[in-house]
């Protein structure tokens, strides 16, 4: 592996996306025990930069839904975001429910080397909630 140098700028290498769907109420944010993994850490050995994360219903939740997301290293769970998504009854003419958590190109979210990410739910949602994140890893130095 060769060394970095100095003020080089590091970017990216190859383009990430990720999905998973919790139906389980998770109402426990210090122990989270319905989460489910969104980002495996083994996917991600040289970390990630990630831009993008939404969750989307795919049915009517009945009621606003606490969506909350989690860094992740082995079993240690830390709550780092959460969004409310509004109650809306999806059908042919109204879009599901779908909200952005707070990061974007000019404020990314980055997991170091090992970390992965879940996602929970504050209700039961019978046809569950997707959460979908975005972005990009880096690749080993040459």
């Amino acid at each position: 592996m060769s060394a970095i140098a100095t003020n080089a700028y590091i970017a990216v290498q190859s383009p990430v996306a990720y999905t998973a769907v919790a139906t389980a109420a998770n109402t426990d944010f210090d122990t989270p025990t319905q989460a489910v993994e969104l980002i495996p850490p083994g996917d991600n050995p040289q970390g990630m930069r990630l831009t993008r994360i939404y969750a989307i219903a795919r049915a009517d939740p009945t009621s606003a839904v606490n969506c909350q997301l989690y860094r992740t290293v082995g079993a240690v769970h830390v709550l780092i975001d959460s969004v409310l998504l509004p109650d809306v009854a999806a059908s042919g003419t109204v879009a599901n429910a779908r909200t952005p958590f707070s990061l974007s190109e000019e404020d990314p979210l980055f997991l170091h080397p090992g970390e992965g990410l879940s996602f929970a739910i504050g209700v039961t949602v019978a046809d569950g909630i997707v959460c979908r994140a975005s972005g990009g890893s880096y690749s080993p130095l040459p």
